[in-house]
């Protein structure tokens, strides 16, 4: 009997042990099951937050407004001088804003686009951003920009657009590196869109030039000791020529005929080029884009300028002089 119950009491013993050890084990499972969803738990948290920072500023899915913003702070910061200079320093400025045009590329009033009209190919609209407020003597506030393509132009140093495009996520890129973002977010959120797309701009048709007056400005701008040294020699001629195109000349070899074609504020001029150990048969045709309003802002803003293209002008004299002689 005694034997009888101690085997009893044994295997009462063991049972009881064996349940413990698997509630141990649920309850430690469960303790590590439940670790390991608060770990992801936090994770993910966390996984959110870096998501929302960075989508302050996420290449993919840029609002215009801080696109405009980015691309004034990049502006800035490529500026001749920015190493030495915080061109971008105003857009800190508490509650700072700007407001963004947004126009038809060849529909950009006087002063709020590029002088030359060297657009990239498939360019169709200019950008022009302007902060609320400019504090600091040598701080950028103001610029010009188009879009081709995935590429960003910016104005360049001589008013006009420069040939080497930048990617969105580029720009972003570079700001994250100088630690940037707050600055641009900063502008952005205070920005006005402004489609003037639709707004007429009298200021680019309303001066009715005639050919001479134009055939002045282009030389003015393209060609200033050449074309006054003819006008004083009394060796300048003007015409028209073929597919809409007028001209200057000073009737010698290819280089010396200067040739010009208006659409509105738009002009487009072409002239040979030769390049530096290029004969003037070798020598191909350049063409570039200037704006109306731009060469008469350039030329033709005081009496003293107009007296000047004025006279030129009038000592021009028509190609058919040259021909009957």
């Amino acid at each position: 009997m005694r034997k009888i119950g101690l085997v009893i009491v044994t295997s009462l013993l063991a049972v009881t042990l064996a349940a413990c050890g698997n509630t141990n084990n649920n309850n430690s499972a469960s303790s590590s099951n439940n670790t390991k969803i608060a770990k992801k738990s936090s994770s993910g948290t966390s996984a959110t937050t870096t998501t929302s920072n960075s989508s302050t500023l996420d290449p993919a899915h840029l609002t215009p407004a801080q696109n405009a913003a980015l691309v004034l702070y990049y502006t800035g910061e490529h500026m001749p001088g920015a190493d030495q200079n915080d061109y971008s320093k105003d857009m800190e400025v508490s509650g700072q804003g700007a407001v963004v045009k947004i126009y038809n590329k060849d529909s950009v009033p006087k002063g709020e686009g590029p002088l030359y009209k060297d657009y990239p190919d498939g360019a169709e609209l200019l950008y022009y951003v302007k902060l609320n407020q400019k504090d600091s003597e040598h701080g950028i506030d103001s610029t010009y920009y188009t879009i081709a393509g995935n590429k960003t132009y910016i104005s360049d140093s001589d008013a006009g657009i420069s040939p080497d495009g930048v990617t969105k996520a580029e720009m972003v890129a570079y700001a994250k590196q100088h630690h940037a973002v707050s600055r641009i977010m900063n502008v952005a959120n205070n920005t006005k869109v402004q489609d003037m797309r639709n707004q007429s701009t009298p200021t680019n048709n309303s001066h009715n030039l005639s050919t001479q007056q134009l055939g002045t400005l282009v030389a003015l701008y393209q060609e200033p000791d050449w074309f006054k040294d003819g006008i004083s020699d009394g060796m300048m001629w003007y015409g028209n020529g073929s597919d809409g195109f007028s001209y200057v000349t000073a009737n010698g070899d290819p280089t010396s005929w200067l040739y010009f074609k208006r659409n509105g504020n738009d002009v487009t001029i072409k002239y040979v080029d030769p390049k530096e150990g290029q004969s003037v048969a070798e020598a191909s045709t350049t063409t570039k884009h200037v704006t109306v309003s731009g060469l008469l802002r350039d030329y033709y803003t005081n009496q003293s300028q107009k007296d000047e293209v004025n006279g030129y002008a009038n000592k021009l004299k028509p190609e058919s002089d040259y021909n009957d002689n």
